[in-house]
């Protein structure tokens, strides 16, 4: 099963490479997240309310494809009510981590993706 959502706006605090961290939120995030999220668009063809995410499904953003290594127990119940989840690139999985966080398999040959307004962000369920 496939989700589509695009980003319809990139806060100026949203992408921190250096943390390899970027926080997501749908379109109902007040200002103050704004400036810290990217905002994102599921598209209507595949309703949200049936979000479904578990540790090996994959995200595909900026054209690579990254493979969670921990999908935290509030990830798809926060993507279902607010679009939220946090995502970690190129970090392993901490001793206490984050219960809406994605974590993606550290590999220091992909690099974080670019996250750009229009382009789209594709969650599978495999």
């Amino acid at each position: 099963m496939k989700w589509t959502a695009t980003i319809e706006k990139i806060g100026k605090k949203a992408v921190d490479s250096k943390d390899g961290m970027v926080i997501l939120f749908g379109e109902g995030a007040n200002d103050d997240l704004k400036d810290v999220s990217v905002v994102q668009k599921f598209d209507t063809k595949t309703s949200v309310s049936g979000f479904v995410f578990k540790k090996g499904d994959t995200i595909t953003v900026d054209g690579q494809t990254y493979v969670a290594n921990y999908v935290g127990p509030m990830v798809e119940s926060n993507m279902k009510a607010l679009g939220h989840a946090t995502l970690f690139f190129n970090r392993p999985v901490p001793k206490t981590p984050l219960a809406n966080a994605i974590y993606f398999d550290p590999d220091v040959d992909q690099a974080m993706p670019n996250f750009r307004v229009d382009d789209d962000i594709v969650y599978e369920h495999i």
